[in-house]
Protein backbone atom coordinates (compact mmCIF):
# COMPACT_ATOMS: atom_id res chain seq x y z
CA UNK A 1 0.00 0.00 0.00
CA UNK A 2 2.92 2.68 0.74
CA UNK A 3 4.65 1.56 -2.11
CA UNK A 4 1.63 2.48 -4.26
CA UNK A 5 1.42 5.40 -2.57
CA UNK A 6 4.91 6.54 -3.28
CA UNK A 7 4.81 5.56 -7.08
CA UNK A 8 1.66 7.43 -7.25
CA UNK A 9 3.43 10.43 -5.60
CA UNK A 10 6.41 10.13 -8.39
CA UNK A 11 4.10 9.83 -11.01
CA UNK A 12 2.47 12.86 -10.38
CA UNK A 13 6.06 14.34 -9.99
CA UNK A 14 6.32 13.75 -13.33
CA UNK A 15 3.17 14.53 -14.59
CA UNK A 16 3.20 17.61 -13.18
CA UNK A 17 6.34 18.54 -14.79
CA UNK A 18 5.25 17.22 -18.26
CA UNK A 19 1.63 19.21 -17.44
CA UNK A 20 4.26 22.27 -16.74
CA UNK A 21 5.62 22.56 -19.75
CA UNK A 22 2.73 23.41 -21.88
CA UNK A 23 1.64 26.01 -18.73
CA UNK A 24 4.94 27.66 -19.30
CA UNK A 25 3.71 27.81 -23.15
CA UNK A 26 0.70 29.51 -21.74
CA UNK A 27 2.62 31.60 -19.70
CA UNK A 28 4.93 33.32 -22.53
CA UNK A 29 2.47 33.50 -24.80
CA UNK A 30 1.12 36.96 -24.14
CA UNK A 31 4.46 38.40 -22.99
CA UNK A 32 5.74 37.11 -26.46
CA UNK A 33 2.63 37.96 -28.48
CA UNK A 34 3.08 41.79 -27.26
CA UNK A 35 7.14 41.56 -27.55
CA UNK A 36 7.16 39.92 -31.03
CA UNK A 37 5.42 42.71 -32.77
CA UNK A 38 7.93 45.14 -30.87
CA UNK A 39 11.39 43.67 -31.91
CA UNK A 40 10.29 42.12 -35.14
CA UNK A 41 7.00 44.47 -36.68
CA UNK A 42 5.40 41.11 -37.79
CA UNK A 43 1.77 41.66 -38.01
CA UNK A 44 -0.85 40.73 -35.10
CA UNK A 45 -2.02 37.57 -36.92
CA UNK A 46 1.32 36.05 -38.00
CA UNK A 47 2.86 36.70 -34.09
CA UNK A 48 -0.60 34.74 -33.09
CA UNK A 49 0.52 31.67 -35.14
CA UNK A 50 4.14 31.95 -34.12
CA UNK A 51 2.60 31.71 -30.66
CA UNK A 52 0.52 29.19 -31.05
CA UNK A 53 2.63 26.96 -32.74
CA UNK A 54 3.83 24.63 -30.14
CA UNK A 55 -0.25 24.43 -29.19
CA UNK A 56 -0.77 23.32 -32.44
CA UNK A 57 2.16 20.74 -32.35
CA UNK A 58 0.68 19.06 -28.66
CA UNK A 59 -2.28 18.56 -31.46
CA UNK A 60 -0.25 16.81 -34.07
CA UNK A 61 1.14 14.65 -30.90
CA UNK A 62 -2.43 13.27 -30.55
CA UNK A 63 -1.70 11.15 -33.92
CA UNK A 64 1.57 9.60 -32.20
CA UNK A 65 0.85 9.34 -28.70
CA UNK A 66 -0.94 5.83 -29.01
CA UNK A 67 1.36 4.66 -31.44
CA UNK A 68 4.12 5.53 -29.85
CA UNK A 69 3.35 4.34 -26.34
CA UNK A 70 2.80 0.35 -27.83
CA UNK A 71 6.36 0.68 -29.34
CA UNK A 72 8.17 2.44 -26.84
CA UNK A 73 9.32 1.98 -22.82
CA UNK A 74 8.65 5.32 -20.69
CA UNK A 75 12.34 6.08 -20.46
CA UNK A 76 12.79 6.19 -24.01
CA UNK A 77 9.86 8.19 -25.05
CA UNK A 78 10.60 11.20 -22.46
CA UNK A 79 14.49 10.99 -23.17
CA UNK A 80 13.95 11.66 -26.95
CA UNK A 81 11.20 14.47 -26.89
CA UNK A 82 12.97 15.72 -23.55
CA UNK A 83 16.44 16.45 -25.48
CA UNK A 84 14.35 17.53 -28.42
CA UNK A 85 12.18 19.96 -26.74
CA UNK A 86 15.14 21.72 -24.63
CA UNK A 87 17.43 21.95 -27.52
CA UNK A 88 14.69 23.80 -29.81
CA UNK A 89 14.07 26.19 -26.93
CA UNK A 90 17.97 27.23 -26.44
CA UNK A 91 17.89 27.84 -30.48
CA UNK A 92 14.74 29.98 -30.76
CA UNK A 93 16.76 32.34 -28.22
CA UNK A 94 19.02 32.83 -31.20
CA UNK A 95 16.69 32.20 -34.19
CA UNK A 96 13.64 34.08 -33.60
CA UNK A 97 14.27 37.12 -36.03
CA UNK A 98 13.39 34.48 -38.67
CA UNK A 99 9.50 33.70 -39.27
CA UNK A 100 9.56 30.45 -40.59
CA UNK A 101 12.30 28.94 -38.61
CA UNK A 102 10.69 30.10 -35.73
CA UNK A 103 7.56 28.21 -36.49
CA UNK A 104 9.13 25.28 -37.24
CA UNK A 105 10.86 25.34 -33.63
CA UNK A 106 7.61 25.72 -32.04
CA UNK A 107 5.67 23.09 -33.46
CA UNK A 108 8.39 20.71 -33.07
CA UNK A 109 8.32 22.13 -29.34
CA UNK A 110 4.98 21.45 -29.18
CA UNK A 111 4.79 17.97 -30.22
CA UNK A 112 7.23 16.90 -27.77
CA UNK A 113 5.48 18.31 -25.11
CA UNK A 114 2.74 16.46 -26.45
CA UNK A 115 4.33 13.30 -26.31
CA UNK A 116 5.57 13.86 -23.06
CA UNK A 117 2.15 14.95 -21.70
CA UNK A 118 0.27 12.38 -23.68
CA UNK A 119 2.50 9.55 -21.99
CA UNK A 120 2.00 10.73 -18.05
CA UNK A 121 -1.63 11.01 -18.84
CA UNK A 122 -1.81 7.55 -20.31
CA UNK A 123 -0.29 5.88 -16.68
CA UNK A 124 -2.83 8.41 -14.90
CA UNK A 125 -5.91 7.66 -16.41
CA UNK A 126 -5.16 3.36 -15.11
CA UNK A 127 -4.89 4.51 -11.80
CA UNK A 128 -7.40 4.30 -8.80
CA UNK A 129 -8.11 7.67 -8.87
CA UNK A 130 -7.39 9.60 -11.74
CA UNK A 131 -9.45 12.08 -11.24
CA UNK A 132 -7.56 13.10 -7.70
CA UNK A 133 -4.00 12.97 -9.16
CA UNK A 134 -5.29 15.22 -12.28
CA UNK A 135 -6.49 17.54 -10.14
CA UNK A 136 -3.17 17.63 -8.33
CA UNK A 137 -1.15 18.08 -11.58
CA UNK A 138 -3.21 20.53 -12.96
CA UNK A 139 -2.93 22.41 -9.78
CA UNK A 140 0.86 22.41 -9.89
CA UNK A 141 0.70 23.36 -13.15
CA UNK A 142 -1.19 26.14 -12.57
CA UNK A 143 0.81 27.65 -9.59
CA UNK A 144 4.13 27.50 -10.97
CA UNK A 145 2.22 28.97 -13.54
CA UNK A 146 2.11 32.19 -11.72
CA UNK A 147 5.55 32.27 -11.12
CA UNK A 148 6.35 31.74 -14.71
CA UNK A 149 4.69 34.23 -16.11
CA UNK A 150 6.36 36.84 -13.28
CA UNK A 151 10.00 35.37 -14.41
CA UNK A 152 9.13 35.25 -17.95
CA UNK A 153 7.82 39.05 -17.93
CA UNK A 154 10.91 40.45 -16.04
CA UNK A 155 13.38 37.96 -18.76
CA UNK A 156 11.99 39.92 -21.55
CA UNK A 157 11.95 43.16 -19.84
CA UNK A 158 15.97 42.64 -19.69
CA UNK A 159 16.62 40.97 -22.70
CA UNK A 160 13.42 41.10 -24.68
CA UNK A 161 12.47 37.51 -26.87
CA UNK A 162 15.86 36.13 -26.59
CA UNK A 163 15.66 36.26 -23.08
CA UNK A 164 12.04 34.48 -23.19
CA UNK A 165 13.31 32.09 -24.38
CA UNK A 166 16.64 31.53 -23.00
CA UNK A 167 14.21 31.24 -19.19
CA UNK A 168 11.75 28.65 -21.00
CA UNK A 169 14.41 26.43 -22.20
CA UNK A 170 15.94 26.67 -18.88
CA UNK A 171 12.87 25.23 -16.88
CA UNK A 172 11.87 22.80 -19.55
CA UNK A 173 15.21 21.37 -18.67
CA UNK A 174 14.46 21.39 -14.70
CA UNK A 175 11.21 19.53 -16.35
CA UNK A 176 12.62 17.30 -18.46
CA UNK A 177 14.76 15.86 -15.24
CA UNK A 178 11.97 15.41 -12.78
CA UNK A 179 10.25 13.15 -15.42
CA UNK A 180 12.84 10.39 -14.44
CA UNK A 181 11.62 10.25 -10.88
CA UNK A 182 8.81 8.45 -11.93
CA UNK A 183 9.96 4.57 -11.67
CA UNK A 184 7.08 2.65 -14.25
CA UNK A 185 5.56 0.19 -12.24
CA UNK A 186 1.88 -1.70 -12.43
CA UNK A 187 -0.16 0.81 -10.19
CA UNK A 188 -2.82 0.56 -12.61
CA UNK A 189 -5.98 -1.17 -12.16
CA UNK A 190 -5.22 -3.59 -14.45
CA UNK A 191 -1.85 -4.22 -16.20
CA UNK A 192 1.14 -2.52 -17.10
CA UNK A 193 1.08 -3.88 -20.15
CA UNK A 194 1.52 -1.96 -23.23
CA UNK A 195 -1.13 -0.41 -25.48
CA UNK A 196 -2.28 -1.30 -28.34
CA UNK A 197 -2.77 1.81 -30.93
CA UNK A 198 -6.15 1.54 -31.43
CA UNK A 199 -8.92 3.49 -29.96
CA UNK A 200 -12.87 2.44 -29.90
CA UNK A 201 -13.82 5.71 -31.83
CA UNK A 202 -18.04 6.78 -30.70
CA UNK A 203 -20.06 9.92 -30.94
CA UNK A 204 -19.82 10.70 -27.06
CA UNK A 205 -15.86 10.86 -26.68
CA UNK A 206 -15.58 13.33 -29.99
CA UNK A 207 -18.21 15.23 -28.89
CA UNK A 208 -16.82 15.65 -25.28
CA UNK A 209 -13.09 16.50 -26.77
CA UNK A 210 -14.36 19.15 -29.16
CA UNK A 211 -16.65 20.77 -26.37
CA UNK A 212 -13.15 20.79 -24.37
CA UNK A 213 -11.15 22.36 -27.56
CA UNK A 214 -13.18 24.97 -27.73
CA UNK A 215 -13.81 26.01 -24.19
CA UNK A 216 -10.07 26.28 -23.75
CA UNK A 217 -9.88 28.38 -27.29
CA UNK A 218 -12.79 31.13 -26.52
CA UNK A 219 -12.24 31.17 -23.04
CA UNK A 220 -8.38 31.45 -23.92
CA UNK A 221 -8.52 34.22 -26.54
CA UNK A 222 -8.62 37.15 -23.84
CA UNK A 223 -5.78 35.57 -22.24
CA UNK A 224 -3.75 35.45 -25.25
CA UNK A 225 -4.55 39.25 -25.00
CA UNK A 226 -4.51 39.76 -21.49
CA UNK A 227 -0.63 41.79 -21.26
CA UNK A 228 -1.83 44.45 -24.48
CA UNK A 229 -5.17 44.71 -22.36
CA UNK A 230 -3.02 45.69 -19.15
CA UNK A 231 -0.69 47.29 -21.51
CA UNK A 232 -3.58 49.75 -22.91
CA UNK A 233 -4.55 50.25 -18.87
CA UNK A 234 -0.91 51.61 -18.50
CA UNK A 235 0.40 48.45 -16.64
CA UNK A 236 3.94 48.34 -17.58
CA UNK A 237 5.09 44.10 -18.06
CA UNK A 238 6.82 43.71 -14.64
CA UNK A 239 3.78 45.50 -12.90
CA UNK A 240 0.94 43.29 -15.50
CA UNK A 241 3.45 39.79 -14.64
CA UNK A 242 3.17 40.39 -10.81
CA UNK A 243 -0.39 41.22 -10.38
CA UNK A 244 -1.45 38.55 -13.57
CA UNK A 245 0.63 35.78 -11.94
CA UNK A 246 -0.71 36.47 -8.23
CA UNK A 247 -3.89 35.78 -9.82
CA UNK A 248 -3.12 32.92 -11.87
CA UNK A 249 -1.60 31.47 -7.98
CA UNK A 250 -4.82 31.84 -6.60
CA UNK A 251 -7.30 30.81 -9.46
CA UNK A 252 -5.00 27.59 -9.08
CA UNK A 253 -7.06 26.23 -5.96
CA UNK A 254 -10.09 26.44 -8.80
CA UNK A 255 -8.36 22.88 -9.88
CA UNK A 256 -9.01 20.62 -6.93
CA UNK A 257 -12.65 23.13 -6.65
CA UNK A 258 -13.24 21.55 -9.97
CA UNK A 259 -12.30 17.92 -8.93
CA UNK A 260 -14.34 18.42 -5.63
CA UNK A 261 -17.26 19.64 -7.46
CA UNK A 262 -17.30 17.03 -10.12
CA UNK A 263 -16.98 14.37 -7.68
CA UNK A 264 -19.78 15.29 -5.84
CA UNK A 265 -22.12 16.71 -8.51
CA UNK A 266 -21.33 15.46 -11.60
CA UNK A 267 -19.43 17.08 -14.29
CA UNK A 268 -22.16 18.55 -16.68
CA UNK A 269 -23.50 20.85 -13.63
CA UNK A 270 -19.99 22.72 -12.60
CA UNK A 271 -19.57 22.93 -16.36
CA UNK A 272 -22.44 24.96 -17.20
CA UNK A 273 -21.88 27.04 -14.12
CA UNK A 274 -18.28 27.73 -15.94
CA UNK A 275 -19.57 28.03 -19.37
CA UNK A 276 -21.19 31.30 -18.57
CA UNK A 277 -19.23 32.52 -15.60
CA UNK A 278 -16.52 32.78 -18.01
CA UNK A 279 -18.44 34.59 -20.50
CA UNK A 280 -19.44 36.92 -18.46
CA UNK A 281 -16.08 37.73 -16.52
CA UNK A 282 -14.13 38.04 -20.03
CA UNK A 283 -16.94 40.40 -21.46
CA UNK A 284 -15.91 42.98 -18.59
CA UNK A 285 -12.75 42.15 -18.22
CA UNK A 286 -11.80 42.65 -22.25
CA UNK A 287 -14.27 46.11 -22.01
CA UNK A 288 -12.49 46.99 -18.51
CA UNK A 289 -11.49 50.80 -18.41
CA UNK A 290 -9.42 50.78 -15.42
CA UNK A 291 -6.68 48.16 -13.59
CA UNK A 292 -9.01 47.91 -10.70
CA UNK A 293 -11.86 46.31 -12.33
CA UNK A 294 -9.49 44.32 -15.32
CA UNK A 295 -7.87 42.66 -12.55
CA UNK A 296 -11.30 41.81 -10.91
CA UNK A 297 -12.79 40.35 -13.45
CA UNK A 298 -9.59 38.53 -15.16
CA UNK A 299 -9.64 36.66 -11.73
CA UNK A 300 -12.96 34.45 -12.25
CA UNK A 301 -12.23 34.17 -15.73
CA UNK A 302 -8.95 32.54 -15.42
CA UNK A 303 -10.15 30.82 -12.11
CA UNK A 304 -12.95 29.27 -14.29
CA UNK A 305 -10.53 27.88 -16.74
CA UNK A 306 -8.48 26.02 -13.79
CA UNK A 307 -11.85 24.82 -12.57
CA UNK A 308 -13.15 22.66 -15.68
CA UNK A 309 -9.64 21.22 -17.20
CA UNK A 310 -9.26 19.04 -14.57
CA UNK A 311 -13.03 17.65 -14.78
CA UNK A 312 -12.39 17.80 -18.82
CA UNK A 313 -9.72 15.33 -18.09
CA UNK A 314 -11.63 13.53 -15.84
CA UNK A 315 -14.34 12.90 -18.21
CA UNK A 316 -12.08 11.67 -21.03
CA UNK A 317 -10.17 8.98 -18.63
CA UNK A 318 -13.51 7.58 -17.99
CA UNK A 319 -14.54 7.18 -22.01
CA UNK A 320 -12.25 3.60 -21.69
CA UNK A 321 -10.56 1.65 -19.29
CA UNK A 322 -7.62 1.88 -20.55
CA UNK A 323 -6.29 5.44 -20.41
CA UNK A 324 -6.16 5.70 -24.47
CA UNK A 325 -8.50 8.62 -24.86
CA UNK A 326 -7.12 10.20 -21.58
CA UNK A 327 -3.32 10.25 -23.37
CA UNK A 328 -5.27 11.54 -27.14
CA UNK A 329 -7.37 13.93 -25.33
CA UNK A 330 -4.85 15.10 -23.07
CA UNK A 331 -2.70 17.09 -26.12
CA UNK A 332 -5.82 17.90 -27.77
CA UNK A 333 -7.38 19.85 -25.32
CA UNK A 334 -4.14 21.86 -24.56
CA UNK A 335 -3.91 22.42 -28.36
CA UNK A 336 -7.49 24.88 -27.77
CA UNK A 337 -5.10 27.43 -26.43
CA UNK A 338 -3.48 27.59 -29.82
CA UNK A 339 -6.14 28.03 -31.73
CA UNK A 340 -7.02 30.83 -29.00
CA UNK A 341 -3.71 32.65 -30.00
CA UNK A 342 -4.71 32.78 -33.83
CA UNK A 343 -8.40 33.38 -33.81
CA UNK A 344 -7.76 36.16 -31.44
CA UNK A 345 -4.92 37.80 -33.51
CA UNK A 346 -7.41 37.23 -36.58
CA UNK A 347 -9.89 38.86 -34.49
CA UNK A 348 -7.94 42.11 -33.15
CA UNK A 349 -6.22 42.48 -36.54
CA UNK A 350 -9.53 42.83 -38.31
CA UNK A 351 -11.48 44.33 -35.87
CA UNK A 352 -10.24 45.29 -32.17
CA UNK A 353 -9.47 43.77 -28.61
CA UNK A 354 -13.11 44.71 -27.91
CA UNK A 355 -14.47 42.46 -30.54
CA UNK A 356 -13.02 39.62 -28.04
CA UNK A 357 -15.86 39.57 -25.93
CA UNK A 358 -18.44 38.97 -28.05
CA UNK A 359 -16.57 36.26 -29.77
CA UNK A 360 -16.09 34.87 -26.14
CA UNK A 361 -19.61 34.65 -25.50
CA UNK A 362 -20.28 32.75 -28.89
CA UNK A 363 -17.86 30.22 -28.13
CA UNK A 364 -19.42 29.70 -24.92
CA UNK A 365 -22.93 29.82 -25.95
CA UNK A 366 -21.52 26.69 -28.30
CA UNK A 367 -20.09 24.19 -25.57
CA UNK A 368 -23.24 24.77 -23.39
CA UNK A 369 -25.11 23.51 -26.60
CA UNK A 370 -22.43 20.40 -26.84
CA UNK A 371 -23.03 19.88 -23.14
CA UNK A 372 -26.77 19.55 -23.51
CA UNK A 373 -25.88 16.98 -26.45
CA UNK A 374 -23.03 15.28 -24.36
CA UNK A 375 -25.79 14.58 -21.66
CA UNK A 376 -28.90 13.54 -23.56
CA UNK A 377 -25.90 11.30 -25.82
CA UNK A 378 -24.98 9.45 -21.79
CA UNK A 379 -28.46 9.13 -20.67
CA UNK A 380 -29.42 7.33 -24.36
CA UNK A 381 -26.92 5.32 -23.49
CA UNK A 382 -27.50 4.57 -19.98
CA UNK A 383 -30.81 3.82 -21.12
CA UNK A 384 -30.31 1.22 -23.84
CA UNK A 385 -28.43 -0.49 -21.44
CA UNK A 386 -30.66 -0.74 -18.81
CA UNK A 387 -33.73 -2.16 -21.49
CA UNK A 388 -30.59 -4.43 -22.46
CA UNK A 389 -30.17 -5.67 -19.24
CA UNK A 390 -33.86 -6.03 -18.64
CA UNK A 391 -34.28 -7.91 -21.93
Amino acid sequence: MIGAIRRSVWLVIAASASFSMSTLFSSVKPVLLTQFMRETGVSTSLAGWLVAAPFIGIALATLLVAWLLSQFKYYQLITGAGATLVSAQFLLSVLFPYPLVTLLLQLVSGVMVGILMGVTSFYIAQTRTPGVLFGLVDMVGVLLMSLMVAGVSKATGYMGVAGGYLFSGVLCAAYWALMYAYKVKPVTQGTNAQPDSTLQISVRPILIIVMGVLFVTFSGQGFAFMFSMADNLGMGFEDAGNKIGLILFISAFGCIAGGVCSARFGAERPLFVAFVVCAISWTIAINATSQTVFLWALFPAITMLQFSFPMLLVLAGTLDSAGKWAAVATPLLTSGFAWAAVLSGFIVQHWDIQALALSTQVGMGVCVVLLAVSVWLHRADRLALMTKALN
